[in-house]
């Protein structure tokens, strides 16, 4: 379900919601962990969230009380009882403030689970749009609707213990095609979409499954079946930024993350990125962030 970058698996994580222990450290569930679903009764997301951590699952978040700032991935979100945070697999995560009496519903699912292919084709068309606009402020209706949903799971999962695979999968696909209307229209008012746009979207997803192998730019052009001048001239004119910048984010996001909260070491994690070595990984880290991996981590001790 949930499922982070470092070193305790979910279901262990889940009791530590109820139980309100402290941990420091998280890491990708079991993959046989289908689906998992519960309440932050003691407020402990924040201490689980409060370093950036890569949420290896595709996790619904609700709150139903209270208040709270959070970063996903490169942008700040204000939460409030309603907002509905869908937050894509391996996406950092943060929540930076939060109000003593701040709670949430979380659902979550394995990120096996939902890119098989049958699944991921089903639900495909909303991820641009989720990756874009990943919060939601839900009306009453849909708050109430989608409130029932996750504790009848809860309900489900402690009568039989585990969900299995066919029943998490109609679960997610009920979840994304039930919050369809919610996603599509959290558009901004009048905003146009056009080819580019849909590059752009395509784009992203295709980064987020690929970053962790692949910073070739031509390999994502291949991937989109466009030649690199076109693809890079294209993210230019959209973003702002280069195609080359944005791949980079992802890289350098999961690193200053592993750095700061796993016990991976340096070569570890240029490994973990597909640098043939820690000499170039080094090289890459400081150039966009101006400091070494080591002096980084040393830095947020």
């Amino acid at each position: 379900m949930l499922n982070y970058c470092n070193s305790i698996n979910f279901a262990y994580i889940f009791n530590i919601l109820i139980k309100m222990e402290h941990i420091k450290n998280l890491d990708n569930i079991p993959q046989d962990l289908n689906l998992m679903a519960g309440i932050d009764i003691c407020g402990n997301f924040k201490r689980l969230f409060s370093t950036p951590n890569r949420v290896s699952a595709y996790l619904f978040l609700l709150c139903i009380r209270g208040n709270c700032k959070v970063n996903l991935h490169l942008s700040q979100y204000t939460m409030k009882p309603g907002s509905l945070l869908i937050i894509l697999s391996d996406l950092y995560f943060q929540i930076t403030e939060q109000s003593k009496d701040c709670r949430f519903l979380f659902i979550g699912f394995a990120t096996d689970l939902i890119r098989c292919s049958n699944l991921f084709t089903k639900t495909l068309e909303y991820t641009p749009d989720i990756f874009e606009r990943p919060l939601i402020q839900l009306n009453k209706k849909a708050e109430s609707l989608l409130t029932t949903y996750i504790k009848l799971l809860i309900k489900a999962k402690n009568i039989s213990g585990e969900i299995n695979k066919e029943q998490a999968s109609l679960s997610y696909t009920q979840l994304i095609l039930g919050l369809s209307n919610s996603i599509i229209n959290s558009k901004c008012p009048g905003q146009q979409y056009n080819r580019n746009h849909e590059i752009v979207k395509e784009l992203v997803r295709i980064v987020v499954m690929n970053y962790h192998t692949e910073r070739n730019v031509g390999f994502y052009a291949d991937k989109m079946h466009l030649s690199p001048q076109h693809l890079s001239t294209t993210i230019k004119k959209i973003t702002g930024k280069t195609l080359t910048d944005i791949i980079s984010s992802f890289i350098i996001n999961d690193a200053k993350a592993k750095l700061r909260s796993s016990e991976m070491t340096i070569q570890e994690i240029a490994y973990s990125l597909n640098f043939p070595d820690i000499s170039f990984f080094g090289k890459y880290f400081k150039r966009y962030t101006g400091m070494s991996p080591k002096l980084y981590r040393n830095s947020h001790l």
